[in-house]
Parts: C-alpha cells; structure tokens; sequence
C-alpha cells in the first residue's frame, strides 16, 4: 500500500486514487491538499532525501515508544 509523500498516510491505489506523477514515479495522496502541496514542491518529499527524513522522524518516535517505562 502506498504512502502519502506529505503526510504520510497509507493511501489506496486505484483508478480513483488522488494522484501525481513526478520524474516517471506516480505518488499518492489522502487529499486534494495534500498533493497540491506536493505539486507546489516535489522535491521535498520525493526521492532519497525525504525517504530518509521521514525514516528518521519515524525511527525517533519509535525510540521514545519503546523508552516507556512499563505500568
């Protein structure tokens, strides 16, 4: 299932998905919004660098899960 480059949001793919096309790689979106922020700066959130962003926002949220203390 894809993601939704700007927010993140697992998305569906399909003829009636919300959708933009970006150096020959489509990307999907949860929203009209979404992808007009997209469409107003691809680079941002295509590609290796926002992979790598997001994967690092991603890892550190999942470091401060895993550091609760038990109840």
């Amino acid at each position: 299932m894809p993601r939704d480059p700007v927010c993140g949001m697992n998305v569906r793919e399909g003829k009636d998905s919300i959708r933009s096309e970006y150096k020959g790689q489509t990307y999907y979106f949860c929203s009209d919004k979404c992808r007009s922020e997209f469409d107003r700066n691809p680079g941002s959130y295509a590609g290796d660098a926002a992979n790598e962003d997001r994967n690092r926002a991603d890892n550190s949220r999942n470091q401060r899960l895993d550091n609760r203390q038990p109840r």
